[in-house]
């Protein structure tokens, strides 16, 4: 279900405090339009009452469409380094709420579901892009792998890096180098979408590749390009 809370958010351009009213988590099954305007960056938008500049509150930290069938949490971004231990505890919270507690057809519906973790509001984005696009993102994280290799002499120099999907349309996926360290872009792309479909058509060769993506929760190219991966 989706839920709101009153808090106290501050302009970014003058400082004001004000108290408004914000969604913690969505429904999307529910609130149909909830995907795309969190992806066009116009959910949470806001108007500061001393100087009347417009402004996002931070997006839910859960989006939840169970017929669709994802379960999406969203950390902030500096939380990352703790994804081991935030998958455990999605984990055990959506298997409590949805396997455990409801009725048959809800446990069901739910055993089929796509359930994700992610940090930040680009990598919240980014999972709701290829969730509207019908795009595996586990094919998409290998896709980023992918890019990486063959970049790598270009990326390098500049530390470890990650990618972000910014769109999703005919002429394919746009996409960005940022640094982890900063998010500083180093690089922009555009992927044709046949790319992805072909990684999706041969998911068990890469499953073998790179198992980390395939599992945990937390489904991010950047637990191999930044070395997060658990021995």
């Amino acid at each position: 279900m989706s839920r709101c809370v009153v808090q106290r958010l501050r302009c970014p351009n003058c400082g004001v405090e004000q108290e408004e009213k914000v969604f913690v988590s969505v429904n999307g099954a529910r609130i149909k339009t909830a995907a795309q305007r969190i992806i066009e960056g116009t959910w949470g938008e806001l108007s500061c009452l001393a100087c009347g500049q417009r402004y996002l509150a931070d997006p839910p930290r859960l989006y939840s469409d169970l017929p669709g069938g994802i379960w999406l949490v969203r950390h902030p971004l500096e939380r990352r380094g703790r994804f081991v231990e935030l998958e455990a505890e999605a984990d055990r919270i959506f298997s409590r709420e949805f396997l455990e507690r409801p009725p048959a057809v809800i446990r069901e519906q739910a055993a089929a579901v796509r359930r994700r973790i992610c940090f930040g509001r680009a990598q919240f984005v980014e999972k709701l892009l290829a969730f509207r696009h019908g795009i595996d993102d586990r094919a998409l994280e290998c896709l980023k792998l992918g890019l990486s290799r063959d970049l790598l002499a270009r990326l390098f120099a500049h530390g470890p890096w990650e990618w972000m999907t910014l769109a999703i349309n005919e002429q394919g996926l746009e996409m960005i180098a940022v640094t982890v360290a900063d998010q500083r872009l180093i690089h922009h792309t555009i992927v044709r979408l046949q790319e992805v479909r072909r990684i999706e058509a041969q998911m068990q060769q890469y499953e073998a590749l790179f198992p980390e993506l395939f599992g945990p929760l937390y489904v991010n190219a950047s637990r191999y390009v930044t070395e997060q991966v658990p021995a």
